[in-house]
């Protein structure tokens, strides 16, 4: 950074810093993630947050308050990361890729509790394949489809209980079904609370529809849980789950196109919620077509603009007119 340590900026006016800059509002961070904590509690759920937004040792103990115990991961790099910093009971939330069983492997091995997804026969047939040594087994969540149309299989498709029992009643010695996951990630997409509240709900009631419908056949499932952070900061009655796993709430990053009243009317993230800021300079003003450019590029603006599919949909601070 121009020479200087990252150090050497600590404590530095906003305007003296280098541009493009990261910036993070320390007690804004810390404010959602007590809000989060407090919500699950009175919804007698556990939280799990998610931790792929921030990446960070700091974020993630904050998360969990100081545990380090109980966090989402989207990649095995996140996954030995987090495990070398002390953490432990860590879910790889993806399918157990073929290619990664070895890594998963090292760290099932490694953590008292590292979980997996599995959506398929083929999935299962994969661990039962790669057994772990003795005194472990895999910790295995089978993954559903509620509408989310990522990765996952239907609950109301027969191969879904057929898949459970054979995960929780097929090879017990080798693999356990700590629950089933779904995440609502369809929320958002929404545009007003209602719309986030009535996926939340719909996800909510196909996930306890399939717990019902196992526990009816004789197999246990002692963990349910969704998650997305607009569902989980706007919340339907989920009492009957056992967990959720939001992540993004700590920054509010992205959650819903801008966080100003003039471009989230919903008022669906409080601009007071954002931990995050990029600091960028001015460095051009093309009057002929109604532009300023910034120093930060497209990058600075692009997950605002992935979020909504608009262009250069970031919100300027203190200048709602603009964007």
């Amino acid at each position: 950074m121009d020479g200087h340590t990252d150090s050497s900026w600590l404590g530095a006016p906003l305007e003296q810093l280098p541009t493009p800059a990261l910036t993070l509002e320390l007690a804004t961070l810390r404010g959602n993630a007590e809000r989060m904590r407090e919500r699950c509690r009175a919804l007698g759920l556990r939280l799990r947050p998610h931790v792929k937004t921030h990446k960070t040792l700091e974020g993630a103990a904050l998360a969990t308050g100081g545990t380090r115990r109980g966090i989402v991961v989207s990649t095995l790099a996140e996954a030995r990361f987090f495990a070398a910093g002390g953490f432990d009971d860590i879910l790889y939330a993806f399918p157990v890729p073929r290619w990664r069983l070895a890594e998963c492997s090292e760290l099932a091995q490694r953590l008292q509790q590292f979980q997996v997804l599995v959506d398929s026969p083929q999935g299962l047939e994969l661990l039962l394949q790669n057994p772990l040594p003795a005194g472990k087994r895999w910790l295995v969540w089978l993954k559903l489809d509620c509408g989310n149309a990522r990765a996952g299989i239907r609950p109301s498709d027969p191969e879904a209980l057929a898949l459970a029992r054979a995960i929780a009643q097929g090879s017990p010695e080798l693999v356990t079904l700590v629950g089933v996951y779904a995440h609502c990630g369809n929320t958002y997409g929404c545009r007003d609370i209602p719309a986030i509240q009535a996926i939340a709900r719909d996800t909510t009631a196909a996930v306890l529809e399939f717990v019902t419908a196992l526990r009816q056949a004789g197999i246990p499932c002692p963990q349910a849980t969704i998650g997305s952070t607009p569902s989980c900061s706007h919340p339907v009655q989920m009492s009957q789950l056992t967990e959720v796993h939001p992540g993004n709430y700590l920054f509010y990053v992205s959650s819903h196109a801008c966080s100003t009243p003039a471009a989230d009317p919903a008022g669906l993230v409080p601009p007071e919620e954002v931990a995050i800021r990029v600091l960028t300079r001015v460095i051009g003003h093309y009057r002929h077509r109604g532009q300023l450019r910034g120093d930060c590029g497209w990058s600075g603006a692009e997950p605002a603009r992935a979020a909504t599919g608009a262009r250069g949909c970031a919100a300027i601070e203190g200048h709602p007119q603009l964007r």
